[in-house]
């Protein structure tokens, strides 16, 4: 059975500080700040005046940060406690990640990006990635590199440089999507913001409380997802998804309703 693993990428209240850049359908997941396996810039992702402006100087365009995961080239690294939860739940070729985050409505005042006063912040989905290859590249990736006649650069992914724990997994794309009926788009890419790539049902209130599909609520004969065992935090149609953990692995037991509703997803984004 295919999973689908919900994936909480991009910057946070803890790491960044800040919400992501939204600005009517065009969404851009934040890379988080670090210093660490990285030759990526800001300025390297095109991203420096934005960082800049919205974070009121406090992150330059000159830092460096962890690009992942990149879908530009389909490309998602993991490793510590969120792969072992991945190897655990048996995350394997041709499971489905899709990644959501924090994201909050700019506008231009004075040439100058700033967030909406309108928008308090929410949480939706920003992308996709089926996977094609699973790569253990281990606690030292250089090999990795080496194997493909390339040297460290801004372009590599952080997981292929410098030290990681022995568990250090690269997750490559399929080239085309083909899962849940799906096979009409690439294996992974990028999300528009549209009324069903929003996840918070009243941000105002509470961004963590998401609309919740009846094929994933267990108050539905729904599969659920892990880290979310606690009955109490599902609703009649949402629920209040936990303040830690980046991956959230589900198994569809109702099939025909989970198709329908990533169809619609795709389709309107």
């Amino acid at each position: 059975m295919t999973k689908i693993i919900f994936s909480r990428k991009g910057f946070d209240s803890s790491t960044g500080g800040m919400p992501s850049y939204k600005r009517d359908e065009t969404l851009i997941s934040f890379p988080i700040p670090s210093q660490k396996n990285t030759l990526t810039t800001y300025n390297d992702c095109r991203l420096g005046k934005y960082i800049k402006e919205l974070s009121n100087n406090k992150i330059q365009p000159t830092d460096t940060c962890h690009f992942d995961p990149n879908l530009d080239y389909g490309e998602f690294g993991q490793v510590g406690a969120a792969q072992t939860h991945l190897q655990n739940n048996k995350v394997k070729v041709g499971d489905l990640f899709l990644f959501w985050g924090w994201f909050r409505e700019t506008i231009t005042i004075n040439k100058k990006t700033v967030f909406s006063k309108k928008d308090p912040g929410h949480y939706r989905f920003f992308g996709w990635l089926q996977i094609g290859k699973i790569i253990h590249l281990g606690k030292d990736p250089s090999w990795y590199l080496a194997e493909t006649e390339q040297n460290p650069n801004s372009t590599s992914h952080p997981h292929t440089i410098g030290y990681w724990k022995e568990n250090n997994t690269l997750y490559l794309a399929s080239k085309k999507l083909d899962a849940f009926g799906l096979k009409d788009y690439y294996g992974f890419g990028k999300f528009k913001a549209s009324e069903k790539t929003n996840l918070s049902i009243n941000p105002s209130i509470k961004k963590s409380k998401w609309k919740c599909p009846k094929w994933l609520n267990p108050k539905h004969g729904g599969c659920g997802m892990t880290y979310h065992n606690d009955l109490t935090r599902w609703d009649e149609n949402t629920v209040d998804v936990v303040g830690r953990g980046q991956e959230f692995v589900a198994v569809p037991n109702k099939v025909d309703e989970c198709k329908k509703w990533l169809r619609n997803i795709f389709r309107d984004a």
